[in-house]
């Protein structure tokens, strides 16, 4: 045979394969792997401790014209001025908590001064440190995927000792208490928060307090 004719029906055989080459399946796609799952920061079934600072302002205005609130008036009947505002003495709040639903925590909260306050009569060197229980409850909402906003309900019962200018114990005070802010989850057993709170108080005088501080949360299960 020509070796022409060797070679053209080299290329007529080649060409004829082609075709069945690019029509042959391809191999399937390896399926794609399942995205993970986001993680659950509700702090439902937990138990939690706080621990928070803050700095505060407050208003205090008394009942009785004997009653010594921090400042002095020339003009009053005692000599002592019947509203006083100024910085509220610094605390630390110590907080244990436990999560009944995603959104709600219920919560125990102890404060305790650091400083001491003010006393019976401004010669009085230093007064009693703060010292309250304040049960209550921590709602969430507007969640993200790691922050969510929060506020509070709690009830206030300060048993802290102040003292009258004959040195007889003033009582116990009780009021109502809230914090509102925003909380950082940085994972499931611990996060962080900022807040701004308000105290009202009305037994023993009427104390408005204004506070903002920071905290940190741990939790547990």
């Amino acid at each position: 045979m020509p070796r022409g004719c060797l070679i053209a029906s080299a290329l007529l055989v080649s060409a004829a394969a082609r075709p069945a080459a690019a029509d042959a399946p391809a191999a399937p796609a390896a399926p794609a792997a399942p995205a993970a799952p986001a993680a659950d920061l509700s702090h439902k079934g937990q138990l939690e401790a706080s621990l928070r600072l803050g700095l505060g302002l407050r208003a205090i205005a008394t009942y009785d014209s004997q009653d010594y609130c921090g400042d002095t008036d020339p003009q009053g009947q005692f000599g002592f001025a019947p509203v006083c505002t100024g910085r509220a003495p610094f605390s630390i709040d110590l907080e244990l908590g436990y999560g009944v639903a995603r959104r709600i925590d219920l919560l125990l909260e102890l404060r305790v001064g650091l400083e001491a306050d003010i006393g019976a009569t401004p010669a009085a060197e230093s007064g009693p440190r703060m010292f309250h229980l304040s049960p209550g409850a921590r709602f969430f909402f507007s969640e993200g995927s790691r922050s969510k906003l929060f506020t509070t309900a709690q009830l206030v019962f300060d048993l802290a000792g102040y003292r009258d200018m004959a040195g007889a114990d003033r009582g116990n005070d009780v009021g109502v208490r809230n914090l509102s802010g925003l909380w950082f989850d940085l994972a499931r057993r611990y996060g962080f928060y900022v807040f701004v709170g308000e105290t009202a108080t009305f037994a023993r005088w009427m104390r408005f307090e204004l506070e903002g501080g920071i905290g940190i949360s741990g939790r547990y299960r």
